[in-house]
């Protein structure tokens, strides 16, 4: 995807994903029931079934996932 064509998550997602290069992240789109929302989620590359994979409810509280996962 070329940058002008963009969103403001994938820009977030691509800085996520080179602050934590061992990560692998990506966004879901859902309905809360009365807006739409953004489920956060990443996995490490070297990830194996029954390894945890983290969500979240906004990218800065992934941060403080990821970093709880990497201490």
């Amino acid at each position: 995807m070329s940058p002008a064509m963009r969103s403001p998550t994938d820009e977030a997602v691509a800085a996520l994903e080179h602050g934590w290069p061992a990560w692998q992240i990506w966004t879901v789109p859902t309905w809360d029931g009365h807006k739409r929302a953004t489920i956060w989620c990443a996995r490490r590359w070297d990830w194996q079934p029954g390894q945890p994979v983290l969500n979240a409810y906004s990218a800065d509280e992934l941060v403080e996932y990821l970093e709880e996962a990497s201490s």
